[in-house]
């Protein structure tokens, strides 16, 4: 048996293949809510601004409105005011009282009059359209008197905008209340029926109130038509913004997305109808340009990859050949390297066969007494019948590495074959001084040729005694290795071990170490091994022995 090295302390071989994987890409569909569109957020965007805008220009409308009908009213009110000032003063100067509240009770039964009164200057009612009043007297902080009253000292004149005063009525409207001072004029403190001296500047007080009903219900009418107006207005403009965002925005944005799709399918056939010249119109434009330059594109790499394919196809027929000529050459010369070995391995010991046939038939023709002879010719066929055995020897190498057995598989334990194999090689151990010691791990039965297994074991243990002229410790391991499902032998001994210069040629057949090796014995062991869909490594370093591990499928 023979012994070789591995480059930088390792070799292994093993079985190559591999497989070429196809990636498929399938466009990725999103789906979108409906308020993420983009026709939502304008109308959204619409809509906002509508009713801001709207609200805010309603505000101002209601409250110019609002304001033009109180200055209206307020100026109803004053004229009312005069009015009944003037009826009454010629009435009050004869002192014909009866006939002035014959006036203003005829007044205050008009439509929308609450109440007429009028306050003396001491605060006494001195009518009321509500009989009950007259003749009480009138807190002086209610609202008619407060704007006079106000100060320790009554004022004598009031701006028009003091005079008049809103209130709540207590029955769900509004009172406007309008005051209107009666002044001491000469013809007041100069007549007859008067005592009222030219000092006193206010005689009394014209106090008209009048309902807001009427006038805050057309504001409440007003209020609902312009909301309801803005709130058409808004889903009004809403809809048009709908209909024109579907027209001119949301159907490109549809057959731009549809256009994406497709081409992202591979369809770079598709073309985008164009029915406007705006932005859609050009973003469409410029799609079905994208579109059409990668179309073009396309047809560029196709027409590549087939010349491209036509070349492959062309340099992979010639590499064909060449590979051929070079594989066909490669066996010539190996062919040829295996018959100068051959010939030099069995030339060696037919020579010295022929030798010693030469001698014998020397002595025979000679006619001598053969009796002396006859140890002599007993040494020459016992020399012979060991190089006839050597020349057999290989012979049988060699046609168990040119023609491999085929596998005869069988459940097995790989335990028991080693133990087997230790028993076969056990005088040729125990001559060599080897030391064996076992590390062997439960395994699992599996599927092996179990004549070529022990082929191999004994074939490394044969190479490991060999490699310890003087003795040594080989150390056989086995174990499951569970990440790759396999199941290892280990054959390590404690050998000089193996240089790096002879690693790259450790399985090469007729490759040798030593004088009597035939140079077969690894390569062999490697075909077994690869016929069993394993593998086989060795690791060695000068100096530190030589470790061959056997792995093996365990299916």
């Amino acid at each position: 048996m023979d012994r070789t090295s591995h480059q930088h302390g390792t070799a292994s071989a093993t079985p190559r293949g591999g497989l070429s994987p196809t990636e498929t890409t399938r466009p990725v569909q999103h789906s979108m809510r409906w308020y993420q569109s983009i026709e939502f957020k304008i109308i959204l965007s619409v809509a906002i601004t509508t009713m801001v805008i709207n609200g805010f220009f309603t505000f101002l409308y209601l409250d110019v409105q609002a304001r033009h009908l109180d200055e209206t009213i307020l100026k109803n009110a004053t004229q009312l005011s005069e009015t009944i000032k003037k009826s009454i003063q010629y009435d009050m100067i004869q002192n014909r009282k009866e006939h002035a509240w014959r006036i203003m009770q005829t007044i205050g039964e008009q439509e929308g009059i609450e109440k007429v009164r009028i306050y003396g200057s001491d605060g006494t009612i001195l009518f009321s359209t509500t009989r009950e009043e007259r003749g009480t007297m009138v807190d002086k902080k209610v609202e008619a008197c407060y704007a006079c009253h106000a100060e320790e000292a009554p004022l004598e004149h009031l701006t028009i905008s003091s005079r008049n005063r809103i209130f709540p009525s207590g029955k769900g409207y509004r009172i406007l209340g309008m005051i209107n001072p009666m002044y001491n004029d000469r013809e007041c403190f100069s007549g007859e029926c008067h005592a009222h001296p030219a000092s006193q500047k206010v005689l009394g007080v014209i106090d008209i109130t009048m309902s807001l009903a009427e006038g805050d219900a057309e504001m409440r009418s007003a209020r609902g038509q312009i909301i309801a107006f803005n709130i058409l207005s808004i889903v009004s403009i809403s809809a048009i913004a709908v209909l024109a965002l579907l027209f001119f925005v949301g159907s490109p944005v549809k057959q731009l997305v549809l256009g994406t799709t497709r081409v992202a399918q591979g369809d770079l056939a598709h073309v985008i109808p164009i029915d406007s010249d705006d932005e859609m119109g050009h973003l469409a434009r410029s799609f079905n340009h994208m579109t059409e330059s990668l179309q073009k594109a396309n047809d560029e790499i196709r027409e590549w990859i087939r010349t491209l394919e036509q070349k492959v196809e062309e340099r992979t027929k010639e590499l064909k050949e060449t590979q051929f000529q070079l594989m066909h050459t490669e066996k010539l010369a190996a062919l040829g390297k295996i018959a100068a070995t051959v010939a030099h391995e069995i030339n060696n010991p037919l020579t010295g066969v022929f030798t010693y046939v030469k001698l014998m038939e020397r002595k025979i023709e000679e006619g001598k007494d053969a009796a002396p002879d006859v140890e002599k010719f007993r040494e020459y066929l016992s020399t012979m019948s060991r190089e006839v055995q050597r020349t057999s020897a290989i012979v049988h190498n060699l046609l168990d590495f040119t023609r491999p057995k085929e596998l005869s598989r069988k459940t097995v334990s790989l335990n028991s074959l080693v133990d087997e194999s230790l028993g076969i090689v056990r005088n040729k151990l125990a001559i060599s001084d080897i030391t064996v010691e076992k590390e062997m791990d439960p395994l699992p039965d599996i599927p092996a040729d179990p004549s070529q297994m022990k082929q191999v074991f004994i074939n490394l243990i044969i190479n490991a005694c060999e490699a310890m002229e003087g003795g040594g410790v080989l150390t056989i391991k086995s174990w499951h290795d569970r990440s790759r499902n396999t199941e290892m032998i280990s054959f390590a001994d404690t050998g000089p071990g193996i240089s790096p210069e002879e690693l790259a040629h450790v399985f090469d057949p007729f490759y040798t170490t030593k004088e009597k090796g035939t140079g077969l014995g690894l390569a062999v062991v490697y075909g077994i091994i690869t016929r069993h869909n394993g593998t086989i490594e060795v690791k060695s370093s000068p100096g530190s022995g030589t470790e061959m591990i056997v792995s093996l499928p365990t299916d």
